[in-house]
């Protein structure tokens, strides 16, 4: 959702509607339905994102098509930027000279300093596909380790 919005919102002039929002996550993955998710609708699914503070609803042009945006203050790449920075504390804090987090459990530790942690907040599907995208941002370091049969985590020196 984040992300979908955030690319509207690049390549938009003027506000984005929920159902613009809608049909642009539908184009990326035609298999989206709301309901896996456990909402009813679309816009229970916008409310809920609402309460999260991951997007801001606001009274569109049409009846029942509300514009959507981010929620003011903070942007959806200062959001994602937090969320790594959180991830690579929680990363240094685990980590011993004799040892290094693995992957499995990690989620746990990073909702331990921020309850409300969630990676699809962010537009990722799982939280591994989190933790790959900050490999790819040169955060973290991830090693597969035979003995564990997970991923070693650490941060670059």
């Amino acid at each position: 959702m984040a992300r979908t919005l955030a690319g509207l919102q690049r390549h938009t002039d003027g506000p984005v509607l929920a159902s613009r929002v809608k049909r642009a996550i539908l184009r990326k993955d035609p298999t989206f339905d709301e309901a896996d998710h456990g909402f009813r609708n679309f816009s229970e699914l916008l409310r809920r994102l609402e309460t999260e503070r991951v997007v801001e609803l606001r009274p569109g042009t049409a009846q029942g098509d509300p514009e959507v945006t981010f929620p003011q203050g903070e942007s959806a790449e200062a959001a994602e930027a937090a969320a790594f920075r959180l991830l690579v504390d929680v990363i240094t804090r685990l980590r011993t000279p004799q040892s290094r987090p693995q992957l499995s459990g990690l989620k746990n530790q990073l909702r331990k300093r921020e309850p409300g942690f969630s990676e699809k907040r962010y537009g990722f599907n799982s939280f591994s596909a989190f933790v790959r995208a900050a490999r790819a941002r040169g955060l973290v370091t991830m090693d597969w380790d035979e003995d564990t049969g997970d991923y070693l985590l650490d941060v670059p020196a």
